[in-house]
């Protein structure tokens, strides 16, 4: 579960980190489908390691439930979560300094 966590992690984070200060609505979350393909590819490799007896000895992981996956899912996506409200925050504070500014 840790190194699916750790996976999942780095997704959500892959997604957020397209830009430092514009939120993904203002990106288009399609709009970059080759990125969205590395995604993907990374997520159903992960399945994989999970899920394929071969790779399972390689990476010596076990199948996990899908309580397990919604879970991981769930707390990984806290720093997708976290970083757009971040973004949305200075967003709102730069603008609300800016009116400020405007109005002296």
């Amino acid at each position: 579960m840790t190194f699916t966590c750790f996976v999942f992690f780095d997704l959500f984070n892959a997604l957020t980190c397209r830009s430092q200060t514009k939120l993904i609505l203002e990106i288009g979350f399609f709009r970059n489908r080759m990125f969205l393909y590395s995604v993907l590819g990374s997520f159903l490799g992960q399945l994989a390691v999970i899920y394929i007896p071969p790779l399972q000895k390689v990476f010596q992981t076990e199948n996990l439930g899908v309580l397990d996956l919604l879970f991981l899912t769930g707390l990984a996506s806290s720093v997708f979560i976290v970083s757009e409200l971040v973004k949305l925050c200075e967003k709102r504070c730069c603008h609300q300094e800016h009116t400020k500014e405007c109005w002296n």
